[in-house]
């Protein structure tokens, strides 16, 4: 009797899990049709975390019209705020054009990218699908505790990985109103080694929350509902320069580190400096730092000079990012000047001189093997 009770009992146990991992589809499912959808669909989405070792703090407002089959939309406007400034993109549904306000600049672009189905409300139903049916077999599904988001009720859905390790995970939530199945929040936790175009580069984490407010879904057909004005005083950017040539004389700046402590290229004469550009939030950067740490602490003391420029980000932030990465390297700000003497229009940027103060190697990227590539680089010119 005792041993068919267990049989019993372990098969309603079965069924009442079966029973919950097919509800928690059935709530995630139901979620993701409800913005697949929507013909239109208006929100804002507050940003904020930590991306590729720096904080992330952004607001974007979303109005997408007319959902095409393929999944983007005939017409959108785009406004995302950031602490330095905000861009627009609009598509009247016959161009595209990128509004600058911090710098007062626009491009339009020679086709349309139809780029809308990035925005972060519609990537995380898209995220929740590709979880849900193309990759079940490498995450797991659970229901957790359930939350209260915009004063309203909230299903606690999560996916992480199976087996991950405290070096290595990605965990991703969803919180799915009980009201009306809409996605009000997610969250994206991911450690890993990043890996761009084949090339490997350090251990990084994110930890980013999305917050959707202002959600307004219809499926009513719109005839012209965007306009593509440029405002006035807007204009074209300056188009970016060949990086300078080998054997040019660097040019001379004056630095100083976020602890106050001053530097000039003039300083270093009779060295060797390895001259990186690099700003917050860069993902090349991030894998560059800490092969950079390690050159920094291989030739401290002696005639080689490594020397890293922030030429976007404010004093607090970069601060902030040493804090944060505990870098131990100084990183020398307000370069956005110094970076236009030197042509640099992307991070990282690297500029290799000689004890001559003269240009021997420029390459924007980081690249495959950069450690030891640098060494032996400037152990050439020593």
């Amino acid at each position: 009797m005792t041993r068919s009770f267990f049989k019993i009992f372990a098969l309603v146990l079965c069924s009442l899990t079966a029973f919950t991992a097919k509800a928690q589809q059935e709530i995630v499912q139901k979620a993701i049709d409800k913005i697949k959808s929507a013909q239109n669909i208006s929100y804002t989405a507050t940003i904020s975390g930590e991306e590729f070792g720096g904080a992330v703090h952004l607001k974007t407002n979303v109005h997408l019209y007319n959902r095409q089959a393929n999944g983007n939309y005939e017409f959108y406007n785009i406004d995302q705020i950031f602490p330095s400034g905000k861009i627009s993109y609009i598509d009247d549904g016959n161009q595209q054009v990128e509004l600058y306000f911090k710098d007062s600049t626009y491009v339009l672009l020679p086709e349309r990218k139809q780029n809308s189905s990035g925005t972060p409300l519609i990537e995380a139903a898209l995220n929740a699908e590709e979880l849900l049916n193309k990759k079940k077999d490498r995450y797991n599904i659970t229901m957790l505790t359930d939350s209260t988001i915009n004063k309203e009720h909230c299903y606690h859905v999560l996916f992480a990985t199976k087996n991950a390790t405290n070096e290595s995970y990605f965990k991703y939530h969803l919180f799915i109103s009980k009201k009306n199945n809409l996605i009000l929040a997610s969250r994206d936790e991911t450690k890993g080694t990043v890996e761009k175009g084949g090339v490997k580069g350090g251990v990084m984490s994110m930890d980013v929350s999305y917050l959707y407010s202002d959600i307004h879904i219809s499926n009513t057909y719109s005839a012209k509902p965007v306009k593509l004005v440029i405002p006035q005083g807007f204009k074209p950017p300056v188009k970016s320069l060949p990086l300078l040539d080998n054997g040019t004389v660097a040019p001379q700046w004056t630095l100083t580190s976020t602890e106050g402590k001053a530097l000039a290229l003039n300083d270093m004469q009779g060295k060797v400096v390895l001259l990186e550009f690099t700003f917050n939030g860069c993902p090349a950067c991030m894998m560059a730092l800490p092969s950079l740490e390690k050159l920094h602490k291989k030739y401290d003391g002696s005639d080689v000079a490594i020397v890293s420029v922030n030429f976007l980000d404010s004093k607090d932030d970069v601060a902030d990012f040493i804090k944060r990465n505990k870098v131990n390297s100084p990183i020398y700000i307000n370069g956005k000047a110094v970076s236009k003497l030197y042509h640099v229009s992307a991070g990282p940027t690297f500029y290799l001189i000689d004890k001559k103060g003269r240009i021997n190697w420029s390459e924007p990227g980081y690249f495959e093997d950069f450690e030891n590539k640098m060494t032996a680089s400037i152990d050439a010119l020593r």
